[in-house]
């Protein structure tokens, strides 16, 4: 009887446990709705306004992006795709515009506005509480987590694309100080100029490649005379590229003065963009390693009578 009765309390108070543990469990409050109706992969226009700054406007063309103003340039997917996520953003809560003082949100006029195909998203300040941004879309108020900046503010260089050559790129010739290296003749291979010595194929093969999938660690908008050497990529049907050499140490730094974006890579790479890679020569004077002399075999024993 006493152990039925053990093991009776013993099952009552593993039941109680198990009851305070699943009662004591924090719920996950259910998820606001997006900020839009739209889904990214729908998204092909994206305009980006600052007031008194020239507006940003990006276009899908396939499956690239590329913006058209203010300047014309292949996009950087991962800023864009950033901006995309705004249309799924989760509303923590909305308000009703009507009832809202939206100058004081930062809302009338907006501090920027994103616009997602047809869709007009107005910027406000943040909640200070939660840190939460206010966005405006239609007649209603939305609090969000308040998204990535880079690719939202008025400095377009962050969403111009990272890497030096537009996608698909058939690089026709490379001319870098002191050196030029062009597609022969033939079209199967590459000369140099000024002639090197014993330029291997692969050598030269190498340093085009070195081009073609270069990109950079971070791009900065140049709002001053543009300065350095120039240099200009040629592209398979006319199109020329110049590039200015900024600065090579602590980082390599190239500028295209057309679009007005510096872009800063490892300062490693410009002997990679601008040199030949070419076996080392020894130095003037220096000794040079003989081989050895071959062991002599013993003279054979004459042979016994």
């Amino acid at each position: 009887m006493k152990r039925t009765q053990l093991n009776i309390a013993l099952a009552l108070v593993a039941a109680g446990l198990g009851a305070a543990v699943f009662f004591g469990q924090k719920k996950e409050a259910p998820k606001g709705a997006p900020l839009t109706a739209l889904n990214a992969d729908a998204i092909t226009h994206i305009a980006i306004t600052h007031p008194g700054k020239a507006d940003i406007r990006i276009e899908k063309h396939g499956s690239e992006w590329k913006l058209t103003a203010p300047v014309t340039v292949d996009a950087d997917t991962i800023e864009v795709n950033s901006v995309l996520a705004l249309a799924g953003a989760e509303a923590k809560s909305t308000l009703d515009a009507a009832q809202i003082d939206k100058p004081n949100l930062g809302l009338e006029p907006p501090l920027y506005t994103v616009t997602l195909n047809d869709v007009v998203l107005g910027f406000g300040t943040i909640e200070p509480l939660k840190y939460l941004r206010y966005v405006e879309n239609g007649k209603t108020i939305a609090l969000i987590d308040d998204p990535n900046a880079m690719p939202l503010d008025d400095d377009y260089s962050d969403l111009v694309s990272k890497t030096l050559l537009p996608a698909g790129a058939e690089i026709e010739k490379i001319e870098v100080p002191g050196l030029v290296v062009a597609r022969a003749t033939d079209g199967k291979g590459w000369t140099a100029s000024p002639a090197e010595v014993t330029v291997a194929a692969d050598t030269l093969q190498k340093f085009v490649d070195g081009w073609t999938g270069e990109h950079s660690m971070w791009n900065q908008l140049e709002t001053g005379t543009p300065q350095g050497d120039a240099m200009t990529i040629t592209l398979k049907g006319g199109t020329t590229l110049s590039f200015l050499i900024v600065s090579r140490d602590p980082q390599f730094v190239l500028e295209r003065p057309d679009i007005k974006v510096r872009y800063t890579l490892p300062k490693d790479d410009a002997a990679k963009l601008l040199k030949l890679s070419l076996p080392q020569k020894p130095a003037a004077g220096a000794a040079t390693e003989k081989p050895a002399p071959k062991a002599k075999l013993p003279a054979a024993a004459p042979a016994k009578p």
